[in-house]
């Protein structure tokens, strides 16, 4: 055991694989429950899509603030331990809500804010392997690529294995069976986490002082914004885009998502030895070029195998950005990681929310082909972003 070390700590230093198989757990329940959402809707309530979208403002909007309330109060001093068991439990409730009461304003008023806390968890977990990895000597930006390959790894697995089992059985017992995962995934999290794990940066945020400005740490925030919302675009139209618009056969997307995925968790892994080389921001700017390369060229795309050869760049260019943008991110502020996780997790969502929506308003006024150009732009946006900007530790002595 090294000097200092709890027990626990010391067993998580020696078996680091239960840090990341806690996060892998999580992002396999939590992602089973996201592709319900607009089935469960409009019908499983019979509700109208747009339905859908006041329950995602609400969720997206309380995840929002509880990301802002979980950073500050990892940086305070707070326990780990006590947000990710509130931000589980609100989860698992939310699901056992769903499961038992299928009436739309339950879950607008009740399950909406229970699930906007419960993902609160993400931010915190990466917090949590952040600190872990300063903690025992790990190198931080490899351990990062670690917790987003966890991430990835369950979204390759979660939303496919909870469409298959709500075909088998329903709504009401696929809530109910994610309700029992959160609840291995809460035993799991009292198990692995120390009871007293918390930041090891003295002061870094003073109790009920407020949080400094950090330009640099909100400026890093622009290029993970546009970066990820062209991501999500392009995921949001692909479906309708291959069948509909290159006539593709239905299955295409699926075929497309499982190629990407499987290069981007390879990817990650090699994103340490590139960060060495390029550092950060310029990996993050390589990402961006790669990205909007790819939607330049599936804009023109026309057979499966042209969508299939593509979506092996897809992985590529957003590997490199899911494995950099983490710690690219939590640079601008190494003394304050519960801040500049929360923030990077908070963009992360934010875009998505408004990827999704500019979607639905663009191929409405267009096509489908036309959102992929604007995710081109998205990339290309970002791009110019990191090209403008200084690295952080270049920003920090400024």
């Amino acid at each position: 055991m090294t000097k200092g070390q709890s027990p626990v700590v010391a067993l998580l230093d020696r078996y680091p694989f239960l840090v990341l198989g806690l996060l892998l757990m999580g992002a396999f329940t939590s992602s089973g429950a996201v592709p319900l959402a607009g089935l469960y809707v409009v019908e499983g309530l019979g509700e109208p899509p747009w339905k859908l979208s006041m329950v995602m403002i609400i969720q997206v909007s309380i995840t929002l603030l509880a990301n802002r309330t979980f950073g500050r109060a990892i940086d305070r001093g707070v326990p780990v331990k006590i947000l990710l068991v509130t931000s589980i439990l609100c989860f698992t409730a939310g699901m056992a809500i769903l499961a038992t009461f299928q009436v739309y304003w339950v879950y607008l008023v009740i399950v909406s804010v229970l699930l906007g806390v419960g993902a609160g968890a993400l931010s915190v977990m990466y917090s949590f392997g952040r600190l872990f990895a300063e903690q025992t000597g790990r190198d931080v930006v490899k351990f990062n690529g670690f917790l987003r390959m966890q991430t990835s790894l369950g979204w390759m697995v979660g939303p496919a294995a909870s469409l298959s089992f709500y075909a088998a059985f329903g709504f009401s017992a696929t809530y109910y069976t994610i309700a029992g995962l959160a609840v291995i995934w809460f035993g799991f999290c009292l198990l692995t986490v120390p009871n007293v794990f918390k930041t090891h940066h003295p002061d870094s945020l003073a109790h009920g002082g407020k949080v400094p400005l950090n330009v640099g740490l909100l400026l890093a925030c622009v290029p993970v914004f546009f970066i990820g919302a062209a991501n999500v675009v392009f995921v949001s139209a692909m479906p309708l885009y291959f069948s509909t618009e290159l006539g593709l056969m239905a299955s295409s997307a699926g075929f497309a998502l499982t190629v990407k995925c499987f290069v981007e968790v390879v990817v990650i892994y090699y994103c340490a030895s590139l960060i060495k080389r390029t550092g950060e921001r310029k990996g993050m700017l390589i990402a961006a070029l790669l990205g909007a390369v790819f939607f330049g060229l599936i804009y023109q795309a026309t057979t499966l195998f042209d969508v299939l050869a593509l979506a092996a760049l897809d992985g590529i260019y957003y590997g490199i950005f899911a494995g950099i943008s983490m710690t690219f991110v939590q640079n601008f502020a190494t003394d304050q990681p519960g801040v500049a996780t929360s923030y990077y997790v908070s963009t992360l969502f934010v875009g998505g929310l408004i990827g999704n929506l500019l979607t639905g308003v663009v191929a409405s006024a267009f096509d489908f082909q036309t959102t992929v150009l604007m995710a081109c732009g998205f990339a290309f946006v970002g791009a110019v972003v990191l090209a403008m900007m200084r690295d952080a530790r270049t920003a920090a002595t400024a």
